[in-house]
């Protein structure tokens, strides 16, 4: 089966490094990838493993008829067996894909975002979500990558038919627990010895709330903790002033490091004491989450998404934009024994081997393409049929 995968950017994020996982499974299918945006480092990677990457070249915001002839052409060229949307515009230009195709093909569509309270989403976005709930009739399934973002989305009108949740998985060899992480990662960051390492790997963006870990890391340190802060992500190669200043002022020079997206994640996070995510809104299935408890470290987590799922007893889990509870968790984490922290972490690692391993995920998106398809062919032979997903479920 030749599959389409449609996505809006090939960039550092969790679809993206969801979608890559995908491809370096492999298996008997046959993939190509089009991204809306132009490719960004994820491309590479999914170009290493042979599958032809597409990009339609689009500016944010642009969508011209030159976008749309070109999306036809190259979908005709590909002849898939089945176009897989991915996130809220990828989503959108699969579903306009199929319809401009001269051939009738099945539709998946993929949501990996979580929405708590809808007034923290921009306009655009909450139009999208409108749009795409009056057409979520179409796909043959939509998939979500957690439990809470499938509650979410139905309640704001997506169709309830054919949803279904496939977390994200995790390569559980190369995120594992690591004696000499803890060396490689004060060579790279700068960590002072004896310290307590927090780290937060995200974009600088007001969905992930840096600023309050911040804040709740300079409080912890007020009250005795002695802590450094790490933050990795897209933005902190270049802090910029709303974050900057306030670190500046308000936190002694070494307390804080940071640098920008990294692809070596892996390799030293296993060095962390702590991973913290303080995200306000928008996590679905948040990979960082996984890849910690993968390498044996401890979580702290806002409860948005499926955080708290995934967290269970391998950490704590705070209300989202609370300061005084995050603050009063890096406490409690720092001042547990090493050997507790220890004991929760292999406790994590067990468990996302066991239900999260990036195989087993995989293999779930193979059938449910596989029953998609056979769903799709029998409705053309016999017309529409309820519950399209018999044979997956």
């Amino acid at each position: 089966m030749k599959i389409l995968h449609i996505i809006t950017a090939l960039n550092f994020g969790g679809a993206e490094n969801m979608l890559a996982k995908l491809m370096e499974q492999g298996g008997a299918d046959d993939h190509e990838v089009l991204s809306l945006l132009p490719p960004g480092p994820a491309a590479s990677r999914i170009a290493a493993c042979g599958i032809r990457v597409h990009s339609l070249g689009m500016r944010r915001g642009m969508a011209g008829p030159w976008s749309i002839l070109r999306l036809r052409q190259l979908v005709e060229d590909i002849a898939p067996d089945l176009i897989h949307g991915w996130m809220y515009h990828g989503n959108l230009a699969a579903s306009l894909a199929r319809k401009l195709c001269t051939r009738s093909l099945p539709l998946v569509w993929n949501i990996r975002h979580s929405i708590p309270d809808l007034a923290m989403e921009s306009w655009q976005t909450r139009q999208l979500l409108k749009v795409s709930a009056w057409i979520s009739n179409g796909p043959q399934a939509i998939v979500y990558n957690a439990y809470a973002s499938r509650v979410q989305h139905e309640a704001l009108g997506y169709s309830p038919r054919d949803g279904l949740v496939l977390p994200n998985g995790f390569d559980t060899e190369r995120f594992a627990p690591d004696p000499g992480a803890r060396k490689l990662a004060q060579a790279l960051f700068g960590f002072s010895d004896g310290t307590f390492r927090i780290a937060c790997v995200a974009r600088f963006h007001p969905m992930k709330d840096q600023m309050r870990l911040v804040s709740a890391v300079s409080d912890a340190r007020a009250k005795g903790a002695d802590i450094q802060l790490l933050l990795v992500g897209h933005g902190f190669e270049n802090p910029p002033p709303e974050i900057a200043t306030p670190i500046a002022d308000h936190m002694s020079p070494d307390s804080v490091l940071m640098c920008g997206a990294r692809s070596d994640v892996a390799d030293w996070l296993p060095g962390i004491d702590l991973l913290v995510l303080p995200s306000a809104w928008g996590e679905g299935f948040p990979n960082v989450l996984g890849e910690a408890l993968a390498c044996g470290v401890p979580v702290v987590a806002t409860d948005v998404g499926d955080s708290a799922r995934i967290v269970g007893h391998h950490g704590l889990v705070v209300p989202r934009k609370d300061t005084d509870a995050l603050t009063q968790a890096l406490l409690a984490m720092a001042a547990l024994p090493a050997c507790e922290r220890a004991a929760m972490g292999r406790a994590g690692r067990k468990r996302i081997v066991s239900d999260y391993a990036i195989g087993n995920v995989a293999a779930h998106y193979n059938t449910l393409h596989a029953a998609c398809l056979e769903d799709w062919q029998r409705s053309k032979r016999t017309g529409p049929v309820t519950g399209r997903l018999s044979n997956f479920r």
